[in-house]
């Protein structure tokens, strides 16, 4: 029986439940960034610092987008029933905030193995003559089938995004000027996270084995979430 990356015939074999090296950076690097932007909202609201309030609201909504998408809805939650300054209820709710990017890298960890687990590939049976092969294209792996769920459950996490950044590219009423008229000036919040949506898409495509070589996947990854953010954008500029 072959256990978890076990020695077959004198060689390793892959460990399929293990992290590559670029999610283990990833998932180190974002609750790293998180809890220092936490810490940092934290801190500001309890010493105040002196800081402006435009960057004070720039580390609340760092906060919120890098926790999304549960954090819009505990944002909301919180506005009502967190208290000022340092009351344990305070300090409790953005700790909470590092709560929800554990369970954000937990979830893409948990995505990241689901996606590089090689599908099994049946043999055939003793005796049965050879039938036409499936024609495939050149590095094409079956692990291809798995882009049907990786791919949109992208597109379903940019949703978040999407509506936030609908909002800060001319305030409420768009950039048609009707209504409470074009606002302008957080113009770089909609950027940054049509930016996020192509990065999300990016791993979303790259993170499926679907095509060798490497090099090749990384290039239509980029690609691909690079059209996916200028989509995003101009679709929520309108």
């Amino acid at each position: 029986m072959t256990s978890r990356g076990s020695v077959v015939g004198g060689r390793s074999e892959p460990n399929e439940w293990a992290q590559p090296r670029w999610a283990r950076i990833a998932v180190v690097a974002y609750l790293s960034v998180t809890f220092a932007v936490v810490v940092t909202s934290l801190l500001t609201g309890i010493v105040g610092m002196g800081l402006d309030a435009r960057f004070k609201e720039g580390l609340l909504l760092a906060m919120v987008v890098l926790t999304l998408p549960v954090s819009a809805a505990y944002f909301v939650i919180g506005t009502f029933g967190a208290a000022g300054g340092s009351s344990p209820t305070t300090v409790l709710y953005y700790l909470g905030y590092v709560l929800l990017a554990v369970v954000n890298a937990g979830v893409f960890r948990r995505v990241v193995r689901s996606a590089r687990r090689r599908a099994p590939v049946p043999a055939p049976m003793p005796g049965t003559p050879p039938s036409n092969p499936v024609v495939r294209l050149r590095g094409v792996t079956p692990d291809a089938r798995k882009l049907w769920w990786s791919v949109p459950l992208a597109v379903l996490l940019s949703l978040p995004q999407w509506m936030v950044a609908s909002f800060a590219w001319c305030g409420i009423s768009g950039c048609s000027g009707g209504g409470f008229g074009v606002a302008t000036g957080s113009e770089w919040i909609a950027v940054i996270l049509s930016a996020v949506n192509g990065v999300i898409l990016a791993v979303a495509v790259f993170a499926v084995r679907w095509l060798y070589p490497t090099r090749n996947r990384a290039v239509i990854a980029l690609a691909a979430g690079t059209f996916f953010g200028l989509v995003g954008a101009a679709v929520t500029h309108g």
